[in-house]
């Protein structure tokens, strides 16, 4: 089979790498930014210690972000970015605000709204200038083309996917995960995780995928329940934990990559229904270790040693491979299985699956 492999992005990495932003900003011809933002980030008073460096009177506005942003969220967005005569976007937050950074790219030189470039290749005018600032490692969305946004009342999630549509920038210093609270951080990086392992049994993997996405699940494997400890104990906090934040940031990053040229499977399938309402990362947490049975005899030995891996690290973060209890019921196995149909990533798993056997899957994460 004849793959392809590509990234965009332009990745500045390391510790301390934050005072490099002004660069970036003034290597873009940035003059007005609009900065989209986590709300939580922005609560947390992180949004100013990634600022410090840059020149105030190049942020025009600030634009915060809830959680699974919907096409109205995205719109007001980039209402205000055009309002205040943007040219740029800094995106700074998890996958919430990096989806939405992207929604209001697109929208300042597209005249369209956002949800009229659903699909695939449907943007017809590159997006303004874009620095990504992941505060969390799991999405990896700051190298990745596609936005998502949770459109009430879809079977599934609403997905922009198309070339150009990545930051022009990524950058990744572990020093901003200092202070992430342990369930985003737990969550996350079981999404990373999902990202790394997916890589290997997509029909489309090859073999810089398939390098990529396992260097990047052995470093989640190995690197997560230290980082978990570490809020608790104050580590993180304290700088104690930065190269560990950092290995898990880069993690992040280069398992989107991979997937980003693979596409995902069964696990993200299954977690694209917009009326189950679970932290995307908890979803695919749970899912992981029952996709990865499912899978079973696709998986080389390498990488059946890290799935064999999975229930050790799930007891050292203290974290249960079933749905909270009460949180899904048969509306949502039904919703969740719906979600699928149809769908690429459910398309792309090496082994075919049919409703009765995803039904039969889900029995088992559901308590």
């Amino acid at each position: 089979m004849i793959t392809t492999f590509s990234v965009a992005t332009k990745v500045v990495s390391g510790l301390g790498s934050l005072a490099l932003l002004p660069a970036e900003l003034a290597a873009l011809g940035a003059r007005r930014i609009a900065v989209v933002v986590d709300r939580g980030v922005l609560d947390a008073g992180l949004l100013a210690t990634v600022l410090a460096p840059v020149d105030p009177a190049l942020v025009a506005v600030t634009v915060p972000v809830d959680p699974d942003p919907d096409v109205a969220a995205a719109e007001r967005a980039a209402a205000i970015a055009r309002e205040h005569g943007c040219d740029a976007v800094l995106a700074v937050g998890g996958g919430s605000a990096q989806g939405a950074a992207k929604a209001v790219a697109i929208r300042l030189t597209n005249p369209e709204r956002i949800d009229r470039y659903a699909g695939v290749g449907n943007v017809p005018i590159p997006p303004a200038p874009t620095i990504a600032v992941p505060t969390t490692a799991g999405s990896g969305s700051e190298v990745s083309q596609v936005l998502v946004l949770h459109e009430a009342g879809r079977p599934e999630e609403l997905v922009v996917r198309s070339p150009g549509c990545e930051p022009d920038t990524a950058l990744l210093d572990g020093t901003v995960l200092r202070g992430l609270p342990r369930a985003p951080m737990l969550h996350a990086g079981l999404d990373a995780l999902a990202h790394g392992l997916e890589t290997q049994w997509a029909r489309r993997a090859s073999a810089f995928t398939r390098a990529l996405g396992l260097a990047a699940a052995r470093t989640v494997l190995d690197r997560l329940a230290v980082a978990v400890d570490g809020v608790a104990s104050g580590r993180n906090a304290e700088g104690g934990n930065d190269e560990v934040l950092q290995e898990l940031l880069d993690a992040a990053c280069a398992a989107n990559m991979a997937c980003g040229n693979t596409g995902l499977t069964l696990v993200h399938a299954l977690s694209t229904a917009p009326s189950v309402h679970l932290p995307h990362g908890l979803q695919n947490g749970v899912l992981l270790p029952h996709v990865a049975r499912f899978n079973a005899d696709l998986s080389e030995p390498d990488v059946a040693e890290l799935v064999a891996e999975l229930p050790a690290l799930y007891d050292a973060l203290g974290f249960a491979a079933v749905f909270p209890s009460g949180s899904v019921g048969p509306a949502e196995v039904d919703a969740m299985v719906t979600a699928s149909t149809g769908h690429p990533f459910r398309l792309n798993n090496g082994r075919a699956s049919t409703d009765d056997e995803l039904r039969e899957l889900l029995a088992g994460a559901v308590v």
